[in-house]
Formats: structure tokens, sequence, C-alpha cells
């Protein structure tokens, strides 16, 4: 695989060698404490949260709300063609949602209405599925669930948010050539009662050029076995150093996802005090702090970020490992630092502490490997490839532990729909920064993870690699969680 060459800090084009690779409670509360519960036609009752404002959150581009009635939010998003400079100020083809990679910054609170009417101006199906989302299987946008939505046609996506909580979008159809062309965006679901701070989201993601386009080959061998790693990195659709004022003396929330296709990153701050506060969007009862936290595709990471006395700038930097044990540093945001105040303590965020689980009454096992050779790979889950899988049958409602083992020594970044699960052990050990309620882990090498759910949302819900190309060659499967 030939060096990754990533444009960043201006335009300065930066090489890189890296080693091979390898019925729903609201999210802001623990498991088991009063929470808004859903109406009779699937709406949370929020009470006063419909007359809250919404945050503003630099750095994208938001959504127009086309309904200002309290409670709702209603977009439009369109997927079509459209072009981008991001080689030598020259056209790059891109597939965007209302123009735009990422789309836009779908933003609302914690029990309002999503109304989202979708148009396909592409030449092929689609849907939406909104990733991290605990909704009704019939708006997961699955294929298995809903008809796809063909070229020239419409279909309105409607939910109550059950959570607050950083999320995103992307098809679930070609999911791998789909997001690598650029559909994809960020949703960010707001409590009221969360700590007033400037907010900025960062889109990570990187795409595979070859020259000034997106390469059309996008299941060559080697992204059949590691999966489609590009060669340029892009954050909030810029190849560019980002820049932004930051106020000294304040604390600030980052949002930020990893939207690859396959690469696992890290991200770093610098000149600044920093914590890990939320993991996919969960705000923890116990932050933790890290020399890098880790990114894998598909995850999400809300960090708070405290300038340091003095400091001039405060930098948000990528992470990559470069083949020698060591990583390399790619920085993709620098903030100017004005004003003088001293930099205060950590902020108190209010997450509780989660309920401890309860003895399991049910269980699962999925054990993740690949076999093949040459120019054809298969990935499976439980020895089936997706299509000629055996779904696992659940309980709802019912403490549940689902036992993970990776048996092909890769990286897969196991991705469940419509719940949210807690890491139990990782190869028998309990590390803080597995903490949190998820919807996405890394499981690598030969690790064996247990996860503990307790299935709050029946439906019909995909288990997959967020690997891209793994779950398009067959490492997906289904979980029937029924009443």
């Amino acid at each position: 695989m030939s060096p990754p060459v990533f444009r960043l800090a201006g335009s300065a084009a930066l090489s890189l060698n890296f080693a091979a690779c390898s019925e729903p409670e609201p999210r802001k509360s623990a498991p088991h404490e009063t929470h808004a519960e859903p109406t009779d036609s699937g709406q949370v009752d929020s009470g006063e949260v419909a007359d809250a404002v919404l945050p503003v959150v630099e750095g994208l581009a938001p959504a127009l709300d086309l309904d200002d009635s309290p409670g709702v939010v209603e977009v439009e998003l369109v997927a079509s063609t459209a072009t981008v400079s991001w080689v030598d100020d020259s056209d790059t083809e891109v597939w965007a949602y209302n123009g735009q990679v990422p789309g836009p910054l779908i933003q609302a609170h914690v029990g309002d209405t999503l109304r989202v009417h979708f148009t396909n101006d592409l030449d092929e199906p689609t849907t939406i599925h909104w990733h991290g989302l605990r909704i009704s299987d019939q708006m997961d946008g699955v294929p298995a669930i809903q008809d796809p939505v063909e070229p020239g046609e419409s279909f309105t996506y409607e939910f109550a948010l059950p959570d607050a909580g950083t999320f995103w979008y992307h098809p679930h159809v070609r999911t791998n050539v789909a997001v690598e062309m650029g559909l994809q965006g960020m949703l960010v679901v707001h409590d009221p009662a969360d700590v007033a701070v400037t907010e900025r989201a960062f889109v990570v993601d990187d795409v595979l050029m070859q020259g000034t386009r997106i390469d059309p080959r996008t299941m060559d061998h080697m992204s059949q076995v590691h999966g489609r790693h590009g060669n340029m990195l892009l954050v909030n659709g810029e190849t560019d150093l980002l820049t932004a004022t930051v106020r000294a003396g304040t604390a600030e929330r980052w949002r930020i996802v990893n939207t690859a296709n396959a690469r696992t990153m890290w991200v770093s701050v610098t000149n600044a005090s920093w914590r890990v506060i939320a993991v996919d969007g969960t705000l923890l009862h116990t932050p933790f702090e890290v020399e890098r936290g880790l990114l894998p595709v598909g995850q999400r990471l809300d960090l708070e970020v405290i300038p340091l006395d003095g400091a001039e700038t405060v930098g948000l930097q990528v992470e990559l490992p470069d083949g020698t044990g060591g990583f390399s540093e790619y920085p993709v945001f620098a903030g100017t630092v004005e004003g003088d105040q001293a930099a205060p303590g950590w902020t108190e965020w209010g997450a509780p502490a989660l309920a401890e689980p309860r003895e399991s009454l049910q269980e699962g096992t999925l054990l993740l490997n690949g076999e093949g050779g040459g120019t054809s790979v298969e990935w499976m889950i439980n020895g089936e490839v997706y299509g000629e899988h055996t779904p696992l049958e659940l309980d709802a409602h019912t403490p549940t532990v689902i036992t993970i083992k990776d048996r092909s020594r890769a990286e897969h970044p196991f991705h469940l729909h419509g719940q949210f699960f807690r890491i139990l052990d990782r190869n028998g050990e309990v590390l803080p920064e597995d903490a949190g309620l998820r919807d996405t882990v890394l499981v690598e090498g030969s690790d064996l993870l247990r996860l503990y759910t307790e299935l709050e949302n029946p439906g019909r819900w995909m288990a997959h690699c967020h690997i891209l190309e793994h779950a398009e060659l067959g490492m997906m499967t289904e979980m029937i969680v029924s009443e």
C-alpha cells in the first residue's frame, strides 16, 4: 500500500508512513432512572424542552429548520452530485447532502420530533441511517426494512429523539461507496440541562484520491482485507487547517466523529487541559484523561478543552501510527486564544452514574472471522455472511450479555443499531476508557469483549463491522429484539 499523502496546514502536502492495518429512556439518564416516556403516538413528552434555544455549534453549516413550532425540527435533505476543490483548485465530483460535504449539521433538543424530507437525486437508490439513535426500526434506514429511495423519489423520516448526544447520518446502501463519495453528516441532540459552553464540531474523514478524483476502485484486494484507507485527510470537508478564536479562561465542548471507511484514528489537543467527557454522545459520570483519544470508525468523542494559562493557540490534531511504534501528528484545528483570564477548573457536567448491571437472563455470542485469498475475501459473523445469516433472537427489556470474539486477528469497529450497550470487560480487564453507554466499540487482534445491554428498543436491528468494506463483504448480522 502506498504511503498516504495528507493535505493539511494550508496547502502543504504531508506524506506519512504507517503500519499496515491491520422504548428507550433518555441517554442522559442512567438505567432505571426517571425519564420522559414516549406517548402512544411515539412522541416523547419533552415538557419545556421545546422552548429552549438551540446552542450554536461552530464548524459546520446548520440545516434550516422549516417548522417554527415548539418541539418540532423539520429539514430537507437532498442527495445529489456536487463538486468540491480539494486538489490544486480543481473540481472533484462528490455525492453530497444539500450540495455540501459533510452534509448540514442537524440540531434538535432531546424530546423533539425530527422530520426529514429526503429526496434522492442520485442515479442509484439510497437511504439514510441515523447512526446511534434509538428510534423505530421503520426509520432506521436499512434495506432489510425500508425499501431504498429510488432515483428521483422522496421519503420522509420522522421520529422522536429520546436521547441527547452526538450522532451522525449516512446511507445504508452501498455504504462503502456512498460514504467515501461524501454522504455523511453530524446530528447533535442537546439537553437544555447541559452546561452552556462554546461547542465545536469536527467531522474527521479520509478519502482515497487518484489525481483530482476519488479513486473509483472501491473494492480492490487491499480494501477487501484492510478496508479502504484514504490518502487525503478531511476535517469538516476541508483539506486546510481550520482556524477560529478561543476565549482564555473558558471551557469548550468539542464534538468529534470519525466517518472514514476504515481508518482508526486518534485525537489529541495541544496547549490545553483536556479530557473525554462523552463517548458516542453519552456524558460520562467520570470523565477521563488520556494522552490521545482513540477514535474508531463510526465512534464519537466529546472533549472538554480549557486553554492553558498564557497559551496563544489551542490545537486539535489527528494522530496515526507511524509504523515504528510511535505516532505521526497532523494538526487540523488552530484556535487563537484571546484574553488573559486564568484557566478554570474542570466543569461539573452532572452526568449520573450508571446503575450496576443486573444479573443477565440471556446471552448471545458473535464470532468475527474472515476467509479467502487472492481477489475474493469473505468477512463473517458466526461463520455466516450477511444474506445467509441466522439472526440472533433475543427478548426486549431483559438484562443481556453479548460476547464478541475476534478470530480474524484484524480490527473490527462493532456497531449495534437501535440499542446502547456498556463494556463489562475486555480480555478480562475493566478499562477506564471503556466507560459509558455506546453503540460502537473497537474489537481488535484476538480480543474477547463482554457487552451488557437491556435491549430497551424492540425491533429488527443490524449488527455489523463499521469498516464499510468488511460489512459489504458479509460482516453483518441481525438481532431480532422481541417484546
